[in-house]
């Protein structure tokens, strides 16, 4: 195929209904590069492209398609499946269209695919065209661009980092559900206006931790930290979800118009398709009060540390990867979704008002904040990447990066478990915090040290599942005192089991200190696990906080030596006997 300037091209397709009046050259830069060659027996011009066919006895030319039409790229993904990118014109107007290489070489699927979008074949001619394009890649497979082919957003194998669509590569999103907040990301306004409305973030700590972890969420795979979630809940009106915005305006846009922000208001499968999206990148859930379904919220706060969804069959989608900062909103906490401790240390909470309680002051601060970064988004985000890419290629710029992380993380570790837990999470956000400073990005310096411990090292009553799951048993004995038995009226003969059974003693055991014997109770193991099981919590993910509190008495002697034997109405049975500090149980006791 001899290809010329492409500018001396005619703009309109002549109206021909043969191919006789093809020329022997043909050029469109726009449609193919120079050196591409033409299959034996193939003609196309602007009228389109028609192959010689032998009818009784004769060669004649029958049309393919209705346009000039080609592969113009070949799209690998990481994971080595293909798709192609087919162009033609319409009314000279330049017209690509990307699908997976299955539907190439399925003519009539192909027709179907792309018919909407003016693709110049008809159903009948659906066969040639397959043919058509297995002969012009075959004969150009060495000419025909191959081209990296994102399928999220954030880190690509290459170690190139994508922003937005063709930034720096093609993004063709494997979820049609995708496509909004895909094209959410993108810039718009100026790197200024957006400084100048952060800017008035500066004055409040608590609404700057959503933009330092937007900040810190392409720092995750770097450092090797799994996703995690960041909840900011309170009272409303108070800028929870502007201080989000403000934070995902970094990547995208944070309006109401567009879906750069999601809701809770969706399904297991439907928020991991959205966490799939990216690599990398944050994800803001939007009002916790649209929660549909709590058993959901509690699913997805262990699987997004665990990067990837849920393993499914049938051809649903199985195990989908993300790597991600997911900011929660709502004036309902995520944590009260679940009474797991150990969700705890995957949450990093935030409960104080984003923009304070100074009444108009702070609410005319959230409303430029709000307004600027509206308009003015996009284009923070491709600058921090830029930034810390240099740093990565600078030789020891990777482990002068873990080396400060670690240094955050100690900072960080304040003086509980769980504080010491969180530790890396806290330090990531700080560390994002330092590096947008020192780039120019952020204008402002990170929060100093007693703000970040105010906000992360405080023990909070939900970070100690184990003592709410104790409160669970409090309130079950002191309701259920007539099902409790007890010796003393055991032996006055008062002693009558209730209709469900007893549900344990009182005893007297031994204090860890060495003192006299003290009163206390005893549970029977299943009615135990009942309870605390209709309370959202499981028996056997609390004992082991039990034990380390000291909640529960034990003897070596027996194993597990946390169930010890006790004899109730005349027989011996294994129960959970609590340390006399857990009820405080007084004289006037039944013993």
């Amino acid at each position: 195929m001899n290809v010329e300037d492409a500018q001396d091209a005619p703009q309109d397709a002549p109206d021909v209904a043969s191919a006789s009046a093809v020329p022997e050259s043909w050029s469109d830069e726009r449609l193919v590069p120079a050196g591409l060659k033409l299959p034996q027996g193939y003609k196309i011009s602007y009228a389109g492209v028609w192959v010689e066919k032998a009818i009784k006895d004769d060669v004649m030319d029958v049309r393919v398609a209705w346009a000039p039409l080609v592969i113009r790229s070949v799209y690998i993904d990481p994971e080595g499946d293909q798709a192609v990118e087919l162009a033609w014109t319409d009314r000279g107007r330049l017209v690509t269209r990307i699908v997976p290489r299955s539907v190439v070489r399925r003519g009539r699927i192909l027709v179907a695919t792309l018919g909407d979008a003016g693709l110049p074949v008809i159903e009948a001619d659906a066969k040639l065209a397959e043919r058509w394009f297995a002969a012009f890649e075959s004969l150009n497979q060495n000419k025909i661009p191959r081209v990296h082919l994102a399928r999220q957003l954030g880190w690509q194998e290459d170690g190139s980092f994508v922003t937005a669509q063709d930034a720096p590569h093609r993004v063709e999103v494997k979820h049609e559900e995708q496509r909004p907040a895909l094209a959410a990301h993108h810039a718009a306004g100026t790197f200024a206006r957006w400084q100048a409305a952060i800017k008035r973030l500066e004055a409040y700590p608590a609404a700057q931790m959503p933009l330092f972890a937007c900040f810190a969420a392409p720092l995750l795979e770097l450092l090797g930290i799994n996703s995690f979630t960041m909840d900011v809940s309170g009272r409303s009106t108070r800028g929870k979800t502007t201080a989000a915005g403000a934070g995902m305006s970094v990547w995208a846009d944070p309006s109401e118009k567009a879906d750069g922000m999601y809701s809770w208001r969706t399904t297991m499968l439907a928020a991991e398709k959205r966490l799939n999206l990216v690599n990398g990148l944050p994800v803001v859930f939007d009002e916790t009060k649209l929660v549909r379904d709590p058993e959901m919220v509690h699913a997805l706060l262990y699987s997004i540390p665990k990067n990837h969804g849920q393993a499914r069959g049938g051809g649903w989608p199985s195990g989908i990867p993300w790597r991600t900062i997911v900011i929660s909103t709502g004036e309902q906490s995520i944590l009260s979704f679940t009474t797991d401790q150990g969700a705890g240390a995957r949450v990093l909470t935030v409960k104080e008002a984003p923009f304070g309680t100074a009444g108009a002051e702070s609410a005319a601060a959230a409303i430029e904040v709000r307004d600027g970064t509206a308009a003015n988004y996009g284009t923070a985000g491709p600058r921090f990447i830029e930034r810390l890419r240099q740093l990565l290629d600078d030789p020891g710029g990777r482990a002068r990066l873990l080396a400060r992380h670690a240094e955050l993380t100690e900072h960080h570790s304040y003086d509980s478990d769980m504080s010491a837990r969180r530790a890396p999470l806290v330090a990531a956000l700080a560390l994002a915090a330092e590096l947008a400073h020192a780039w120019a990005i952020i204008p402002f310096e990170s929060p100093a040290s007693d703000v970040w411990r105010r906000l992360f090292g405080v023990s909070d009553q939900t970070d100690n599942r184990g003592e709410m799951a104790l409160d669970v048993v409090r309130e079950y004995v002191a309701s259920q005192g007539a099902a409790m038995w007890s010796p003393a009226s055991s032996a006055m003969g008062e002693n009558r089991p209730p209709l469900s059974g007893w549900i344990g003693r009182y005893l007297e055991v031994g204090s860890l200190d060495g003192g006299g014997p003290r009163k206390s109770v005893g549970l029977l193991p299943q009615r135990l696990s009942d309870t605390l099981s209709k309370a959202g919590y499981e028996l056997d993910s609390v004992v082991s906080s039990w034990r380390e509190s000291g909640a529960l008495t034990e003897n070596i002697s027996y194993r597990p030596p946390y169930l010890i034997k006790k004899k109730m109405d005349g027989k011996p049975v294994r129960m959970y006997v609590f340390h006399p500090d857990v009820f405080a149980l007084d004289d006037t006791s039944a013993e």
